[in-house]
């Protein structure tokens, strides 16, 4: 088989972006994992951990939108609309701190794969906020987050895009 061949398949076999990368530069790990239609079979015990990560940054951001910044790694880095990045511990700290107190805040978990050291999440994070105006507005985006495990046992986020 050519490797225009391999390719295509590879490509016809992934659904999301996140997974072509994660197919085409997987770990062992990853590659051994279970897969359904191209599409990596999430242990249900990683998907309930990230999930239960998600409820907890609800949470943290429900009393202080600041404390959301410790569920990244210190050398995490958050993409944004129109490529605008936030790296490293200072600039996550400040970017969190820097959101004003929104009246709601959701994430919905859609996809979780990859491995207990490497995890990928796919979702929609949903946020209303009071403007300047008085007026509530609120923001929708899909997003995509690299989970990494840390030394101490924790997933913590390597890298978050979102559009």
């Amino acid at each position: 088989m050519s490797f225009r061949s391999t390719l295509r398949l590879t490509l016809i076999g992934c659904v999301t972006p996140a997974l072509f990368l994660i197919a085409t530069k997987c770990s062992p790990a990853v590659a051994s994992e279970p897969v359904r239609r191209g599409v990596a079979i999430a242990d249900p015990a990683l998907r309930a951990e990230v999930a239960d990560l998600n409820k907890a940054m609800i949470a943290a951001f429900d009393g202080d939108p600041s404390t959301v910044a410790r569920f990244y790694a210190d050398s995490a880095r958050i993409v944004g609309p129109r490529r605008q990045t936030v790296a490293g511990r200072s600039a996550i700290d400040h970017y969190w701190a820097s959101i004003r107190k929104p009246a709601t805040w959701t994430l919905e978990v859609v996809e979780v794969g990859g491995s207990r050291a490497e995890a990928y999440q796919i979702g929609v994070s949903s946020l209303t906020s009071t403007g300047s105006d008085g007026q509530a507005r609120t923001y929708v985006c899909d997003f995509v987050v690299i989970w990494k495990r840390q030394a101490d046992g924790t997933l913590r986020i390597a890298l978050d895009l979102y559009n």
